[in-house]
C-alpha cells in the first residue's frame, strides 16, 4: 500500500541522512526506491529556466547538464507539460524528439529515459529524471513507486525552502505523510495500466469513483492495493475478488 511504501521512502532518506547529514538524499533514494540505474532532480524558477538539486551518480549529472544545457529530455518536457515522459528505447532511429539530447544521452550511458513533473496540486516545481543503462520500460510498480517519490520530492522542496534541515528531511516529510499520497500513485497505476497519461488518469478515477459513489481516497487506496484496475483491454474497471489490502 501507499502507507507501505512511503515508510519504505522516509527510512530510506534518514538512512542518507545518518551517512551524510549535510548532504541531499532525494536522488539517492528516487533511484534505489525505483530500481533504476540513476535519478536527478531540477527546480524550476518561474516554470522557465531549470536548476539541478541533485544527481545520484556521474552518469546522472551528465544527463541533467544535457538537459540544462540543450534544453531537451524527459524533465524537461514533464517540468514543462506536467505530465509524465516514457523513452523505453533511446537506440530506436525513428524516434523524432529530442535530436540534440537523444545522441547525447546515448553517449552518456543511458538507453531509456523517464520524467515525472514534481507537483502539488496544480503547481509544479520541477521535475524528477529517472534513466536505465538498458532499455525497456518502467514496470508498474516502479512506475507508481515513481510518481509517488516525485510527490514526496514536491513536499521535500517545499519544507526546505521553509527553513528544514536538509539533514532532518525524513522528520520533517513524515510529520506531513496525512497527504493523500494514494490517488498519486493510483493515477500513476492506472496511466501504465490504461496506457494514458496521468491528467486522464486523475480524471478516470474521479469519474469512476462517482459512478460507484466512492470516495476518491477510498478507491486509491483500492487500486494501490490491486483490488481494483482498470483493463485496456475490455475498457472498463475490474474488482478482484479476495485481494489482499496488504
Amino acid at each position: 500500500m501507499t502507507t507501505d511504501r512511503l515508510i519504505d521512502i522516509f527510512a530510506l532518506i534518514a538512512q542518507h541522512e545518518r551517512e551524510d547529514p549535510h548532504g541531499v538524499s532525494l536522488c539517492e533514494v528516487a533511484a534505489e526506491i525505483t530500481e533504476l540505474s540513476g535519478a536527478g532532480i531540477a527546480i524550476t524558477s518561474g516554470g522557465e529556466h531549470a536548476a539541478r538539486l541533485c544527481t545520484s551518480n556521474r552518469i546522472a549529472g551528465d544527463l541533467m547538464n544535457l538537459e540544462i544545457t540543450v534544453g531537451e529530455g524527459p524533465g524537461t518536457d514533464a517540468g514543462r507539460t506536467g505530465l509524465a515522459v516514457d523513452e523505453q528505447n533511446l537506440l530506436q532511429t525513428e524516434i523524432a524528439r529530442w535530436v540534440i539530447y537523444k545522441p547525447g544521452a546515448v553517449a552518456a550511458g543511458a538507453q531509456a529515459v523517464f520524467g515525472f513533473p514534481i507537483r502539488i496540486g496544480a503547481a509544479r516545481f520541477g521535475s524528477l529524471s529517472l534513466f536505465r543503462d538498458q532499455p525497456g520500460p518502467l514496470s508498474e510498480p516502479q512506475a507508481s513507486d515513481a510518481y509517488l517519490m516525485a510527490s514526496v520530492i514536491g513536499r521535500a522542496i517545499l519544507a526546505m525552502q521553509a527553513g528544514a534541515h536538509r539533514g532532518g528531511l525524513a522528520s520533517e516529510l513524515e510529520g506531513q505523510s496525512n497527504f493523500d499520497f494514494s490517488i498519486h500513485q493510483a493515477a500513476g497505476m492506472v496511466a501504465v495500466q490504461g496506457s494514458m497519461t496521468v491528467k486522464d488518469a486523475l480524471v478516470m478515477l474521479r469519474a469512476h469513483a462517482f459512478a460507484i459513489n466512492k470516495d476518491l481516497s477510498m478507491l486509491a487506496i483500492s487500486v494501490v492495493a490491486r483490488r481494483t484496475h482498470f483493463d485496456q483491454e475490455v475498457g472498463n474497471w475490474i474488482e478482484v475478488s479476495g485481494a489482499s489490502d496488504q
